[in-house]
């Protein structure tokens, strides 16, 4: 069940990414690919540095309800990477050279 959440955020993003790429005149599926590479980025950052780090040797030998807590959380790590890098990067390279913002 959580691996077919992980595959509707991925493909969410690969959607939100695609359709901010082509309102803003970007290459689309270039974005596409480089939201779902960030999501998966921030995903193992968390999984496989923070968590295990954190839980010892509890992240090999977890129960039941720990792995869905590490998945999840995981799952928003991914998403909250994605997001941040499309604010801060994606957005700004779509910005015209007049538009500023105050």
């Amino acid at each position: 069940m959580i691996a077919a959440l992980s595959m509707v955020v991925i493909l969410a993003i690969a959607v939100w990414f695609y359709q901010t790429a082509q309102q803003l005149n970007l290459p689309a599926l270039a974005w596409a690919i480089g939201g779902v590479v960030i999501y998966y980025g921030g995903f193992l950052l968390w999984m496989q540095v923070v968590l295990r780090s954190l839980l010892g040797e509890s992240f090999h030998t977890h129960g039941f309800w720990l792995g869905i807590g590490m998945d999840v959380t995981s799952i928003l790590a991914g998403v909250i990477s994605a997001s941040l890098f499309r604010h801060w990067v994606m957005m700004k390279k779509g910005r015209k050279p007049f538009e500023t913002s105050f």
